[in-house]
């Protein structure tokens, strides 16, 4: 990491930062050399087929928990920030940072995230090394404390008395956030997550990129009102029809001489495909009006997502559901706009 830092004049100054983290030894699927072992169920260790001998963990006859410690993460930022101390009644802070975080590891995909069951060729680490579904490229946010200058002991109106109790005493301060939204990942669930599992790989099929654009000026309108990004850019990869009872059949056969024909193009996320950005307002005002030298009383009205600001929700991203490619565009997944009264007498 590596930090240099400018004072632009006394009360204000400039940071730029740069910062790197690699993650080693992560949980990840394990690399597939042999046959999948997840296929048959029952603890007997008796009475057991030929093919089931022939699996690497033959004693067992189904393993629930599928993971290595092969992953990896990589995440580089640059951050730059503004700041000014409080002084003369104004304190300011800003921030914006540009980053990526890459990883195959396996707390993406089988941790409960956005990847949860995307590990599709352990095989082939390399295709899984993809943008995290927490990977945000650009953030920025902006904090603010500003009294106005109107008062006793201010720029303007500088008075004591009833001028000072009507304009004096007021205070704005806030905090604004705008970042990136974050990758989606599309997945095939149904028949083909079980062909993965009948090979001993815990997650689900992807599909092929099409070389249609994920984006489309007509998404919108009819039926497709909720569309959020096209689905022709989708395909289905070339279905696999083994059964467990034919593990050494023409279908396992073909699939272990090329897996790359069952197996989708598409990568587990991909920085054409993210959900909507985050705009997020929050603003406080605030009036302290003095009684007596030893009293005061003070009035703030807080707002909370200041200008009501929805975002919809995440497409479908299971290319056999009906909802595929489709979001709820009224359903607000953030809380609206909440205003908070509050009052506080000074003794």
């Amino acid at each position: 990491n590596a930090l240099l830092r400018k004072k632009l004049v006394d009360v204000t100054a400039s940071d730029r930062a740069y910062a790197t983290s690699v993650g080693f030894t992560l949980p990840s699927g394990p690399d597939a050399v042999y046959p999948g072992f997840g296929g048959q169920t029952g603890s007997s260790l008796l009475e057991r087929s030929v093919a089931q001998s022939l699996r690497p963990f033959p004693q067992y006859g189904n393993i629930n928990n599928r993971l290595e410690s092969q992953g990896q993460s990589f995440y580089n930022a640059l951050k730059v920030e503004l700041q000014r101390r409080f002084t003369d009644g104004i304190q300011f802070g800003a921030s914006y940072t540009f980053s990526k975080l890459l990883t195959d590891a396996a707390e993406d995909l089988y941790g409960g995230s956005a990847l949860t069951g995307i590990l599709q060729n352990p095989a082939d680490r390399r295709s899984l090394r993809s943008l995290s579904p927490g990977d945000v490229p650009h953030s920025f946010v902006v904090n603010y404390l500003v009294e106005l200058p109107f008062g006793k002991g201010k720029r303007f109106l500088n008075q004591g008395g009833f001028v000072d109790r009507l304009v004096g005493g007021f205070q704005i301060s806030g905090i604004q956030r705008y970042r990136s939204g974050t990758p989606i990942a599309i997945f095939i669930g149904g028949g083909r997550r079980e062909f993965l599992d009948l090979l001993g790989i815990g997650g689900n099929v992807r599909p092929n990129l099409t070389g249609q654009p994920v984006f489309t000026d007509n998404l919108g309108g009819g039926s497709d009102f909720f569309r959020y990004f096209n689905r022709a850019a989708f395909a289905l990869p070339t279905d696999f029809r083994g059964t467990t009872a034919a593990i050494g059949s023409a279908e396992y056969r073909a699939f272990y001489a090329n897996p790359s024909v069952f197996l989708g193009t598409a990568a587990p996320t991909s920085n054409d495909l993210r959900t909507k950005p985050f705009f997020s307002e929050d603003l406080s005002i605030l009036k302290k009006t003095r009684i007596t030298e030893t009293t005061a009383i003070e009035f703030r009205a807080e707002f909370f997502n200041l200008f009501n600001r929805s975002r919809p929700i995440a497409p479908g991203a299971n290319f056999d559901a009906g909802n595929f490619g489709d979001s709820g565009f009224f359903a607000d997944i953030f809380q609206p706009r909440r205003i908070q009264l509050g009052a506080r007498f000074i003794f």
